[in-house]
């Protein structure tokens, strides 16, 4: 039985597990007890730069113990953590920072025009790296600081954490997720793939997005191990980290699985993982058949689906139907309810195509100040995701693309993940993306861009791959 919050589970789990080491990277690595001591620091100086209870702090670090020491840190002191892409360009960082109300703003570095940028923010600054500017403070400052070990009391309902996603429309919306939300989705997650204290995971996943998020709590929650692993340049690197540090299980997106399968050794010499989980979108039966015939015979494959609005996860598909159930991003949580509903929001019966309705603990709070969008997608506490699908017989979701991925070519619409799946079907193919472009004669003409191994002959099994792919265009539209 878990804590009401995270806040609570992690002093339980620093206090219980206090030896037991939290976090690992290439250099070093620190236990439950010294993470906290190091949290009670950093979150003295962040009231050192005015943070209070209910202040936004916007994170703009790559994966790391510092990044995650200053998380919680937020969190002692009642602070929501804004979590932003490092790798975004400083003009989308400074519009989500106003648009949050940052009281501070923790870095890697800064220069110059970064500094002259952020300015008029009215913001107060941190950086990993001294900067050697007068009214930036240095991460390293924290270490000096005397340091309390009053932790605010969050509750369920208390603001925790906003992460933006910009969505189908390429303005960034905040998704605020409460304390509750969070828990929720993370005791669901550790139930289903049976976490444990025993377990540790080599990370490749980005923190500030909610599949890396959701893996960094549910392994704090139990008191496991998270080994801090580079990008995915060096896939062998990192098939080699998992084999030499033993790790228990691995989380990666479909395109993550089909560089090891295709750039590494994982076919001749699979790693013993006790699990394996997928999920950032649709990973088709051919690679999923390939990944699960190369792994060790003991591992686990979990497919799943979800959604930043809905905290993390909306439903998981057990590894024991995999075969039966193949195309199937599975049942939902244990805690949501899901209903298949047509354009009239009236729920349709099996079988029958419509929009995925979530309902339950971990479904946001809302958009941050944007009543307008929030109205749009929270109908009377459902979440109207804009995912298209069916439930089967046995209440298994099975996902037919989006709403807005729809792609008009003259009269028909066209889902560009059927097409999709068909180039995948390719063995020379890694990845591919469907999109429509402009055309003055049908509006939109289809565009494939494929990831995969170039020759003359993979060119022509292209050319005749396209032939499938206009004969299924060719369906009236609805």
């Amino acid at each position: 039985m878990f804590k009401k919050t995270l806040i609570q589970q992690f002093l339980f789990i620093s206090s219980s597990k206090s030896d037991a080491i939290a976090l690992q990277n290439k250099t070093e690595q620190i236990s439950y007890a010294e993470l906290k001591k190091n949290i009670c620091k950093v979150s003295a100086l962040l009231v050192n730069q005015g943070v209070q209870t209910g202040d936004r702090v916007a994170l703009v670090i790559d994966n790391s113990i510092e990044y995650i020491t200053t998380f919680y840190a937020a969190w002692k002191i009642g602070a929501v953590v804004v979590a932003l892409n490092p790798q975004a360009k400083i003009h989308e960082i400074e519009k989500m920072l106003r648009q949050c109300g940052a009281r501070c703003l923790v870095i890697s570095k800064l220069d110059t025009e970064m500094l002259e940028g952020f300015k008029r923010l009215k913001i107060r600054f941190i950086t990993l790296i001294d900067s050697g500017f007068d009214e930036v403070q240095h991460w390293q400052q924290a270490f000096n600081l005397q340091a309390d070990d009053n932790w605010y009391p969050a509750n369920k309902s208390t603001l925790a954490q906003i992460i933006y996603t910009s969505g189908t429309t390429g303005n960034p919306k905040g998704v605020t997720l409460s304390h509750g939300n969070l828990m929720s989705n993370v005791e669901d997650i550790i139930y289903y793939l049976k976490l444990t204290s025993k377990d540790s995971i080599l990370n490749v996943l980005p923190f500030h997005y909610c599949y890396g998020n959701s893996i960094l709590h549910t392994h704090f929650c139990v008191g496991a191990k998270i080994i801090l692993a580079g990008s995915m340049a060096y896939p062998q690197e990192i098939v080699n980290s998992i084999r030499s540090l033993k790790t228990s299980g691995f989380s990666g997106v479909s395109s993550t699985y089909s560089l090891f399968l295709s750039r590494s050794d994982w076919p001749e010499n699979p790693p013993e993982l006790r699990y394996l989980t997928q999920a950032g979108g649709p990973m088709g039966k051919q690679l999923t058949e390939k990944l699960i015939s190369a792994s060790h015979r003991n591992t686990q494959l979990f497919v799943m689906y979800g959604q930043t609005e809905a905290t993390a996860r909306i439903s998981w598909l057990p590894p024991s139907s995999l075969a039966s159930k193949q195309g199937s991003v599975g049942i939902p949580l244990d805690q949501l309810q899901l209903e298949i509903r047509n354009e009239k929001n009236i729920k349709v019966k099996r079988h029958q195509k419509g929009e995925v309705y979530i309902k339950g603990p971990s479904v946001m709070q809302g958009y941050w100040k944007n009543p307008a969008a929030t109205e749009k997608v929270l109908i009377d506490e459902w979440l109207k995701t804009g995912d298209l699908g069916f439930l089967d017989d046995d209440d298994y979701l099975f996902l037919q693309g989006r709403n807005t991925d729809m792609i008009k070519v003259g009269a028909h619409r066209i889902n560009p993940l059927e097409l999709e799946e068909v180039i995948n079907q390719l063995a020379f193919v890694y990845e591919s993306a469907v999109i429509g472009i402009d055309d003055e004669i049908l509006g939109q003409k289809l565009c494939a861009y494929i990831v995969g191994e170039e020759s003359k002959a993979n060119l022509f099994a292209i050319k005749n791959t396209a032939t499938n792919i206009y004969r299924l265009t060719k369906y009236p539209e609805k």
